[in-house]
């Protein structure tokens, strides 16, 4: 029903069916989903940056965690979909930022920064266009993530975008901090050699 290709079958289909879409592999549904999250990864993007010019950065981290919720996301979890993806990509984004602001010695920023950088206006970034060209960079990112790593940097990635410490991953997957530094290590290799 939805194998043409387009996204215009989706229009009526919820975020949680998406999601489930997504699950079966179904590239064009994760770009929907990703469409109707874009603006609002956008906005917690600039809520968390301190610096206008990390916030297409955090962006692809916000994509990144909205495409781990299309695939983790348990009806029976007792959460609706919005919410799960809602956590996932502020955890993902909250953490990213975290670390680029420590990598900067500006951990300890003012909220009058976070105040600007929501009044920031809407960037050029942000227009159909590029939103399309967005859009597309997942599609490949997540055929790349499939395909390219193994079922343990997966699960250590997976945990990692919820925001876990490698204490948590270790605990959760029965495995050691070390393994879990490994997988991530191989990971970032990974997405350095492909993008």
């Amino acid at each position: 029903m939805h194998s043409n290709g387009t996204s215009e079958g989706f229009d009526n289909v919820s975020d949680t069916e998406l999601a489930g879409l997504c699950r079966e592999g179904s590239e064009t549904a994760f770009r929907q989903l990703a469409g109707r999250y874009f603006l609002t990864l956008r906005k917690k993007a600039a809520d968390a940056s301190v610096n206008p010019s990390d916030i297409d950065d955090l962006v692809q981290e916000g994509m990144i965690a909205l495409h781990y919720a299309a695939l983790t996301y348990d009806e029976n979890g007792g959460a609706s979909f919005s919410t799960y993806a809602n956590v996932c990509i502020r955890n993902r984004i909250i953490s990213a930022a975290r670390r680029e602001n420590s990598l900067k010695n500006r951990l300890n920023s003012s909220a009058s920064s976070i105040e600007e950088a929501q009044a920031v206006p809407a960037m050029p970034e942000c227009d159909p266009l590029n939103a399309v060209i967005i859009k597309e960079e997942l599609h490949s990112l997540e055929e790349f993530l499939r395909d390219e790593l193994s079922q343990a940097e997966s699960a250590v990635l997976g945990a990692y975008l919820e925001g876990r410490s490698y204490d948590e991953i270790s605990r959760r997957l029965g495995i050691t901090k070390k393994a879990c530094d490994n997988a991530m290590q191989r990971v970032r290799k990974k997405l350095r050699q492909r993008y």
